[in-house]
This record gives structure tokens, C-alpha cells and sequence, in this order.
């Protein structure tokens, strides 16, 4: 793999086969000199009104606002890159013609009553990364609405470089477990903001990935998540089977549809990117993740120890009771 060129994957599944509410992922390369991830999560909570559609009918608004964002991103970066001119206004402006294009397209036949703070019209996540290579550094920018993730991966570590668009304020940790609702997404109904965060770093090697929040949101921890890339990284041969063993990984343990795309950037072989991305923060993980199980078998065998509690508890009563019991049942037999 020569240094201009990139290693990439992409995965995308559905809870719902042909249903799911993440649009496929965006991943755009520019013969290596530039390039974008991004995924794009439909918000089936705010947008759960089934729509006719240019996808045809029966699917939902979250499930159509995903894709047409997503393809509008994906048209509007592919005639801007490699250049300097991206413009989050633009960006912005291209999303909302293609959502009004729809709306006047297909019309609701029947309008809706129900008024809701949490209820938007075409509403959909976006997480997108772009770079672009010059002579002497690498420019990373970070564009986002809602809660999928940025990251960006480099020898300095793992990092997000999105925040999420909260009503509380919790932080990355805070929030997978005291689960907010969301201030700001793309949708047609409402203004919306496109944050936008510009990353200048030397011309070395770094990787680039967008995610939903199937991805990472039912792990522990926001370690967690690194720690499965990591993990299944190192225990990968090629680009191919690290996508699938990080893609069974996620599927152990999300509860939603799940996206995430990925770019390495600067590595001259998939060798050299699993020795660059090699750290003492996954040995540290690996005693945690093996304390986790040792709780799960101890919650396990306390499960089991009650349940064969409960039943000796229940044999030795029907035994007792016959002679505890015997002159409370004969009066209640009449033989008093």
C-alpha cells in the first residue's frame, strides 16, 4: 500500500432488514491526495411518520432524511474536493434543497395533529470527516449535527473530535448512561447548525472514522470502543477480516442499526498500521474487559445458586409442612 494510497472499510447493518434508519456510510477518495467519511443516522424517535417517498412507500421520514442527506453530502463533496472551498453554509444549503425537493415532491396526504418539541420533519444525524493532503501537513475537518461520532486516530491516541448536540451537558461517558435528548439535528422543519471543526497536523500517517451511535453506544465505556478497534485490528490479517471481526464485535452488543466509516491515511502496509496503532492502553483494557466477565460469571453462578436455592427451599417446605402443619390441617379437615 504506497503512501498515497488509503486503506479503508465501511460497515452498515440493519435491526430491521431494508428498514434500517442509518443511511450507508459515505466514504470518498480522491486519489489519495483527499478525501471524506460520514454516516448519517436517521432519527427514528423524531421522525417515526411513515411517508410516501422516492424510496417508495412504507418507510419512514428518518429512514428517507438519512439518505438524501447523505447522497447530498456525498454529490456536494465529490465536486469540492481537492479543494479549500468546502463551506459549511453551502453544505447546509444543499441539504435543505434536497429535503424541501422531497417535501414538495410527496406532500403529506393527511396532516398531523401532534405538536412536539421532539418531533422534527426529515430528521438525521450527520458525522462527517474530510481531509485534504498539502506539502508540508495534513488538514482534518470535522463536521457535525446531533450525536454520531467523529474520531480521529493518530500515534497521539484516540479522540473525538465532534460534541455531542445534548439538552444536558453531559459529557461522552456521561451520556452513555444517562442517555440525553438531542438540541440540534438536520432536519426540514426547523433551523439547524452544522458545527465545524478545522484540525491542521503534520503530514503522518492518522486515520479518520465516523460512527452512529449503534457503534459505540451500548458499550460501558467510550474506552471501550477504541479498545474493540484496537483489538480487532491486531487480531486481523487484512483490511477485510478486521472489518468483519470488528463488525461481529458490534453486533454482540448493539441494540440498534449501526454504521461507521473508516480511512487510514499514510501507511505503507496494513503491517505497519497495526504496529503504529499498537499502545499500553489496550493492555489496560484487557484487565478490565477480563474483570467484566469475572462479574458476569459471578452474577451468573449467584442466578443459578439462587435458583437451586429456591428450589430445595420449595421441596424441603413439602416435606416439613406435613408435620408442621398436621393439626391445623386435621381442623381444618374437621378433625379437631
Amino acid at each position: 500500500m504506497a503512501d498515497d494510497c488509503y486503506l479503508s472499510l465501511k460497515i452498515w447493518t440493519e435491526k430491521i432488514v431494508g428498514h434500517g434508519e442509518d443511511a450507508p456510510p459515505l466514504l470518498i477518495n480522491n486519489l489519495g491526495k483527499a478525501g471524506a467519511v460520514g454516516v448519517f443516522d436517521g432519527m427514528g424517535g423524531a421522525g417515526a411518520t411513515v411517508c410516501d417517498s422516492s424510496f417508495g412507500d412504507g418507510y419512514t421520514k428518518a429512514f428517507v432524511a438519512s439518505r438524501l442527506v447523505a447522497y447530498s453530502i456525498e454529490v456536494y463533496l465529490n465536486n469540492h474536493l481537492p479543494t479549500d472551498d468546502i463551506s459549511v453554509e453551502d453544505m447546509k444549503a444543499v441539504i435543505k434543497n434536497k429535503l424541501n425537493e422531497e417535501k414538495e415532491k410527496y406532500p403529506p396526504k393527511i396532516k398531523s395533529s401532534l405538536r412536539s418539541k421532539l418531533v422534527r420533519d426529515y430528521p438525521t444525524t450527520i458525522a462527517l470527516v474530510t481531509f485534504q493532503k498539502h506539502e508540508e501537513d495534513l488538514h482534518i475537518d470535522s463536521y457535525w449535527a446531533g450525536d454520531s461520532h467523529c474520531y480521529l486516530w493518530n500515534k497521539d491516541g484516540f479522540s473525538q473530535i465532534s460534541k455531542d448536540d445534548l439538552e444536558e451537558k453531559n459529557d461522552p461517558m456521561e451520556n452513555l448512561h444517562n442517555d440525553s435528548p438531542i438540541s440540534n439535528c438536520v432536519c426540514s422543519d426547523r433551523d439547524f447548525v452544522i458545527h465545524h471543526k478545522p484540525i491542521t497536523l503534520a503530514k503522518e500517517p492518522v486515520i479518520i472514522l465516523c460512527a452512529t451511535d449503534g457503534c459505540f453506544g451500548y458499550y460501558q465505556t467510550p474506552m471501550h470502543f477504541e479498545y474493540i478497534l484496537k483489538v480487532c485490528l491486531q487480531n486481523a490479517k487484512n483490511e477485510k477480516e478486521w472489518k468483519e471481526l470488528l463488525q461481529n464485535e458490534i453486533l454482540e452488543v448493539t441494540g440498534d442499526d449501526c454504521s461507521l466509516s473508516l480511512m487510514a491515511i499514510g501507511f505503507s502496509s496494513f503491517d505497519e498500521l497495526k504496529n503504529s496503532m499498537k499502545s499500553d492502553a489496550t493492555e489496560g483494557m484487557s484487565k478490565l474487559v477480563q474483570l467484566e466477565r469475572d462479574i458476569a460469571d459471578a452474577e451468573q453462578i449467584l442466578v443459578d445458586t439462587k435458583h437451586q436455592y429456591e428450589k430445595i427451599v420449595t421441596s424441603e417446605w413439602e416435606q416439613y409442612k406435613k408435620g408442621y402443619m398436621k393439626y391445623i390441617i386435621d381442623e381444618e379437615n374437621g378433625n379437631a
